[in-house]
C-alpha cells in the first residue's frame, strides 16, 4: 500500500468527487479511479458507493478514512521531526459532518467555505441521513458534529447544540385549493384532505406529530401515498394528488414557484422542531473549537 494511494483516497474521500480530486492532485481522473479501484481489491471492500449522481465512503470507507488521515497526520510529524516547521500546521483535519436530507443546507455550505478559506488545512466529510441516524452517530462517534431537529436530542451532559435554524410544520396546497388563500391553517380544516406522506424513516418525527395531531381532532389522516423525498412529495402535490406536510427549513424561496403550489403555516404547531448542530462537549477544544466558536458567531 503507498502513501500517495492514501493521499488519493483522502482526497476523493473528503471532495465527494472524482473529478474535484483529480484537479486538485493534477493527475487524471481515469488515474486516479484506477488507483483508488486498487486499494478496494487490496482492502477487499468497497470505499465508495458509486451511482451516475453522487460518491459517497461506503461504512467500510468511513472508518478507513480517518485511520488513513491519522496515518497521514503521523507520516508528515515524521517528516518534520528534526526540522523547524510544525507539521501539525500542514496536515489535514477531518470533520466528520451529518445532516439531514431534503432541508435548505445553504447556510451551512457557506459556513464551511468560509471557515476553510480562513483554515486551509481543514477538510469536511459530509454525509446526509436520517434524523435518528444522525443522533445516534454522534454519540457513536461517527460524527464529529450532525445537523439535526432539536427534538432528537434528549437532555445529555456529554451532548451541547447550537441553534442554527428555525423551523416549523407547514403544509402545501395546490395552487387552485380552497386553501391557498390561507395564510395559515388549523389541523381541524384537514380532516377531509387526503395527504402525502414523507416516509416515516426519513421523517418519523413529521410522521408522528401529524398522525397524533389528527388523533386529538378525533379523526385519522388520509394517505394516499409514501415518498422517499421532499421532490417526489410536492410534484404530486402540485398535480394534485394530494397534500403534503413539509417543514419551514425546506423552503429555499422558490418551492412555490418551482412547483406551482402554495405552502400554509399551520397553528397551533407548539413543538421545537429548530435544526440544531450538535456535537460532543469533549471535542470543545483545539481546531474543532475554533469551528465551534464560529459557528456561534455566525449562525
Amino acid at each position: 500500500m503507498k502513501l500517495s494511494t492514501l493521499t488519493y483516497f483522502v482526497e476523493v474521500a473528503t471532495e465527494g468527487s472524482f473529478t474535484k480530486a483529480s484537479q486538485k492532485l493534477y493527475i487524471s481522473q481515469p488515474t486516479l479511479s484506477r488507483r483508488i479501484q486498487e486499494l478496494e481489491t487490496e482492502l477487499g471492500v468497497k470505499l465508495f458507493i458509486r451511482t451516475s449522481h453522487s460518491l459517497t465512503l461506503t461504512s467500510a470507507g468511513r472508518q478507513f478514512l480517518v485511520e488513513a488521515n491519522d496515518l497521514l497526520k503521523r507520516v508528515d510529524h515524521l517528516t518534520h521531526l528534526f526540522d523547524h516547521q510544525k507539521s501539525t500546521e500542514s496536515h489535514s483535519h477531518l470533520f466528520r459532518i451529518g445532516y439531514l436530507p431534503n432541508f435548505n443546507m445553504g447556510k451551512m455550505f457557506q459556513l464551511f467555505e468560509q471557515f476553510k478559506s480562513e483554515h486551509t488545512n481543514v477538510k469536511f466529510v459530509l454525509k446526509q441521513d436520517t434524523p435518528m441516524n444522525l443522533s445516534e452517530g454522534l454519540l457513536k462517534d461517527e460524527y464529529d458534529m450532525v445537523f439535526n431537529l432539536s427534538n432528537y436530542f434528549q437532555p445529555n451532559k456529554s451532548l451541547e447544540t447550537i441553534l442554527f435554524m428555525k423551523n416549523h410544520l407547514q403544509v402545501a396546497v395546490p395552487v387552485h385549493h380552497l386553501l391557498s388563500h390561507q395564510k395559515n391553517v388549523d389541523f381541524s380544516e384537514l380532516s377531509q384532505e387526503t395527504f402525502i406522506l414523507l416516509e416515516r424513516q426519513q421523517s418519523p418525527i413529521i410522521v408522528d406529530y401529524v398522525i397524533n395531531q389528527f388523533i386529538n381532532y378525533g379523526f385519522n389522516i388520509k394517505a394516499n401515498s409514501y415518498v422517499k423525498n421532499l421532490d417526489e412529495g410536492l410534484s404530486k402535490v402540485s398535480v394534485g394528488d394530494g397534500l403534503a406536510f413539509l417543514y419551514s427549513g425546506m423552503d429555499d424561496g422558490t418551492l412555490e414557484e418551482r412547483y406551482h403550489i402554495k405552502i400554509i403555516d399551520l397553528k397551533k404547531n407548539q413543538t421545537n422542531q429548530d435544526i440544531v448542530a450538535a456535537f460532543t462537549r469533549e471535542k470543545n477544544s483545539g481546531l474543532f473549537g475554533e469551528l465551534i466558536h464560529f459557528l456561534k458567531v455566525h449562525s
